[in-house]
């Protein structure tokens, strides 16, 4: 799995934090779609520690903090559809 992130919003600091967080970003991926939930939420918390505007770093460590709280449902993909509002 892999995640393309468009940075023309971004400021010059956000996008250095960002690619310093790369390699860990990208392992953290691998262990959500492994359903290592705990594991998942540590990562991703670090990483938001390091880099509080990483809004997708954020999400990933909701969902994985829900997942610990309520479980992974049958047939978990991976994929969550948003709420269209």
């Amino acid at each position: 799995m892999s995640v393309f992130e468009i940075y023309d919003a971004e400021t010059e600091q956000s996008i250095q934090l960002k690619q310093a967080t790369a390699a860990e970003f990208q392992k953290g991926l691998e262990l959500y779609f492994e359903q290592n939930s705990t594991e998942v939420q540590k990562l991703f918390s670090k990483i938001c520690a390091r880099n509080p505007q990483d809004k997708l770093a954020a999400i990933y460590s909701q969902r994985s903090l829900k997942n610990r709280m309520y479980g992974v449902p049958q047939g978990w993909s991976g994929i969550e559809a948003l709420d269209e509002k």
